[in-house]
């Protein structure tokens, strides 16, 4: 079996934070670990502020991990130095997802794609316009649009922009950190497709963030879902669909809407609070909300184990018998 294109082993990151006037730990990141082949899109699922975003800086290394590694075709992210460091800089880039606030309001469009042609000096003179006229070309806008400024564009525009600038230097790996949630719905299909024709010329690898289970679905070959810093269940996208297991991903996708009016769905209810970070349970990190929790989950940190091929879990009271 072939290496995975990007491999993350227990990565972990915690914030120094003050809660309360006393100095405290926040642990936005524990123990992940997930690896993703090349071409593939891995989703990552889950409420805001369960570390997703966090997870998707530290595996391009916007962020220092508190611990773990991240291996690019075999490549330690964090150990990389100087010329090393700065040629893996090339392989990975990031859609951001506020795709004003990503761009810098001084700035030309021309000048936003072309700073990182500039900087890996990639291109040129001629060849310097010729590679920026193609970027915007690739997102469905021209060479005539590059004199004007961010806030010239709309919305949508504006993270096709983003993107432009995401391509220049020629990754490999892209993180799409919610990169149509703050676009119109109308908009919304337009990214996500041009997303995925570009993954299929460009022969991308994408670690896709996202809150909306069915634009997760609608991008992803495999999902993980992130609750509290922590994956509870990684599966191919539709045997987690279509058989989710960990209590948690149920009641997530017990909530997704059903356009039929004659259909009802059986929700699955969540009470209670996301507990804080800062202070985690001590064993699992959905027992305080979870109906089935017990002694054992309330003092033992379920691991994440392979319940049937490719589809791991979380959780001590998963039925496999049911898998």
């Amino acid at each position: 079996m072939s290496a995975p294109f990007l491999e993350v082993e227990h990565l972990s990151k915690d914030f120094n934070v003050k809660a309360n006037g006393k100095k405290a730990v926040l642990k936005a990141v524990h123990d992940v670990s997930f690896a993703i082949a090349k071409n593939e899109t891995l989703g990552l699922v889950g409420e805001s502020g369960c570390g997703k975003s966090t997870t998707g800086r530290l595996v391009i290394n916007l962020l220092q991990p508190t611990a773990g590694t991240v291996t690019l075709e075999g490549e330690d992210i964090f150990a990389a130095k100087g010329p090393q460091k700065k040629a893996l800089r090339r392989k990975m880039q990031i859609i951001f997802q506020d795709p004003y606030a990503s761009l810098d309001p001084r700035m030309k469009i021309w000048d936003t794609v072309a700073e990182p042609l500039i900087i890996h000096n990639l291109a040129k003179g001629q060849a310097l316009h010729d590679r920026v006229k193609e970027l915007l070309s690739y997102v469905g806008l021209s060479i005539a649009q590059s004199d004007r400024f961010p806030h010239e564009f709309s919305g949508g525009q504006r993270q096709r922009i983003g993107i432009a600038r995401a391509l220049a230097a020629g990754p490999q790996f892209i993180v799409c950190d919610e990169p149509v949630s703050a676009l119109d719905v109308s908009v919304q299909s337009q990214v996500l497709n041009l997303l995925k024709d570009l993954q299929r010329e460009l022969g991308l690898t994408y670690l896709f963030i996202a809150h909306g289970l069915n634009v997760i679905k609608h991008m992803s070959d495999r999902v993980g879902v992130m609750y509290l810093g922590q994956i509870v269940e990684l599966s191919p996208a539709q045997d987690l669909y279509k058989n989710p297991l960990h209590p948690y991903t149920q009641a997530l996708l017990s909530a997704i809407p059903i356009p039929d009016p004659t259909i009802e769905r059986e929700r699955f209810i969540l009470e209670g609070n996301v507990p804080s970070p800062i202070d985690p349970p001590k064993g699992c990190a959905f027992c305080e909300r979870c109906p089935l929790s017990d002694e054992i989950c309330r003092t033992c940190r379920p691991e994440l184990a392979e319940v049937s091929p490719g589809h791991w879990v979380a959780c001590h009271k998963v039925d496999t018998s049911a898998v």
